[in-house]
């Protein structure tokens, strides 16, 4: 007979840019009453106390203090690891209000309901992004430098 193994999965956010990652935690839930596996709402409340009762910042990796005090609430650590998160993108400035820019032309693009109609960015606005074929591009004005270099 297989045994199922159901975990909660925590991914604990960094609020820092600069750290750019975060600690995805799974736990197994050791109590299953009634034969079954506790909500995702629980584990994550039994998560946020034990932070709070033991100090430890949920952007660190989970201490001896962390692991004990979810075993006492009945999730054992299965495993930790430092995940590092996709680069943020940046929003472009001088876009006016209303508009985006449409990350595979890079054109200056406004949704018009059930369309988007779309012009090159003004010469004095550069955009960078990456075309559908995954290549890095370019655009100023009506011009676009696409390049795998």
């Amino acid at each position: 007979m297989k045994k199922v193994i159901v975990a909660a999965t925590f991914a604990l956010m960094s609020s820092s840019p600069a750290l750019a990652s975060h600690y995805n935690i799974v736990f197994h839930d050791t109590l299953r009453p009634a034969g079954h596996h506790r909500s995702l709402a629980v584990a994550k409340a039994a998560s946020a106390s034990c932070f709070t009762q033991t100090g430890t910042s949920p952007e660190a990796a989970p201490t001896q203090a962390y692991k004990d005090c979810m075993n006492a609430q009945g999730f054992r650590l299965l495993s930790s690891k430092l995940v590092k998160d996709p680069p943020a993108k940046q929003a472009a400035s001088g876009i006016p209000p209303g508009h985006f820019i449409d990350s595979d032309t890079g054109m200056l693009c406004q949704d018009s309901g059930g369309a988007a109609i779309c012009v090159p960015p003004p010469d004095n606005m550069t955009v960078r992004y990456t075309n559908k074929h995954g290549l890095g591009c370019t655009r100023t004005g009506a011009v676009s430098v696409c390049s795998n270099l």
